[in-house]
């Protein structure tokens, strides 16, 4: 419990530091005073982020109940996916390397994470966890692991040898583990956005450790983000705007091993390093488990896969960063600078 606690904290100053790489616009008057309208916004930790629900109606009670519900949902959902609690469904898998009785949100998640790393050709892959907890490791006794250690890691790391059945998952390798930190969190974004529109309203922003789901509208315009620029606070942001879609940016700063930001969260399965064009990669998508993964896959599979893949995906667009400070987007992306 210290531990998770500690990284909610480390967590949080990262993200009020702006490093999560956006500001999202609110409500405004005109909408407000139009219809009597009232932004209700809750704020509570999951996942070691900063979780903010708002909703902008007439009924502000109504509105904070359906809040409490939809973090319950999200929490719930925590405890299935999270790899900081021992008791999880994530680390029972891991243990044991075989869970029957199967949370239904674990199976579809990794169904979506199977997928994805069919699209990407194993750019995205979840049992890239062995090679992770080496780094994690080593960053925190200060001795990043050898190259015979990441290739050993690497022989367990194989996305085709999970098995999933309707209530069960199963991985084929003796010593396999799954990392979900490239999906689930966009996954939970969705269900607590579900939850509040199966509560009947229509302008809602569930936004989670920086990415986020937007639905309706603020002040008859869509939710308008902008995107910092990696290492660049001169430069002016990247602007852009959301309705009823979804954003994630996955990047090279977010949770580094090393002070040069050349290790850090996000490895190629390939290679066991992490990748080493791009700083960050924004996704706009109808949902943000979609956005989570692709921006996750993007970061590395490098600038010109990366194009050459969202031509072929035509509900979403993508801004890429590299370490140059180079920016370049997918054909249809809603950015003015």
């Amino acid at each position: 419990m210290t531990q998770s606690n500690d990284i909610s904290r480390r967590q949080f100053i990262r993200m009020t530091a702006a490093a999560s790489a956006l500001l999202v616009g609110g409500v405004g008057y005109g909408l407000a005073k139009q219809q009597q309208m009232t932004r209700v916004t809750e704020t509570q930790m999951l996942l070691g982020s900063v979780a903010n629900l708002t909703l902008i109606s007439h009924q502000p009670e109504k509105a904070r109940q359906a809040i409490a519900a939809a973090f319950g949902k999200m929490s719930a959902l925590e405890d299935v996916f999270s790899r900081f609690r021992p008791n999880s469904q994530l680390s029972q898998l891991n243990a044991k390397g075989h869970l029957q009785d199967a949370h239904p949100a674990f199976v579809d998640v990794m169904a979506k994470a199977i997928h994805y790393g069919d699209l990407s050709s194993g750019a995205f892959d979840v049992s890239v966890e062995p090679v992770l907890r080496l780094y994690r490791q080593g960053s925190q006794s200060g001795t990043m692991p050898s190259d015979d250690q990441i290739a050993a890691a690497q022989q367990t790391v194989d996305y085709r040898q999970i098995s999933l059945a309707p209530d069960s998952i199963s991985l084929s390798k003796p010593g396999m583990a799954i990392t979900l930190d490239g999906i689930a969190k966009g996954y939970i974004i969705d269900a607590g956005a579900a939850v509040l529109r199966d509560h009947g309203f229509e302008h809602i922003l569930v936004e989670l450790g920086g990415d986020l789901q937007a639905y309706g509208d603020a002040d008859q315009r869509p939710w308008h983000v902008r995107i910092e620029r990696p290492r660049s606070s001169s430069s002016a942001p990247i602007m852009t705007s959301l309705e009823n879609r979804a954003m994630a940016t996955s990047g090279d700063y977010q949770n580094a091993f090393t002070p040069d930001l050349r290790l850090h969260h996000i490895i190629d399965p390939t290679s066991g390093i992490s990748p080493g064009e791009l700083a960050s990669a924004t996704v706009i998508a109808p949902t943000a488990c979609d956005a989570d993964a692709l921006s996750t896959t993007m970061l590395v599979m490098g600038t010109q896969a990366d194009l050459a893949l969202i031509e072929q995906l035509p509900t979403a667009e993508a801004l890429l960063i590299t370490k140059a400070g180079q920016a370049y987007t997918s054909a249809n992306f809603p950015a003015s600078t």
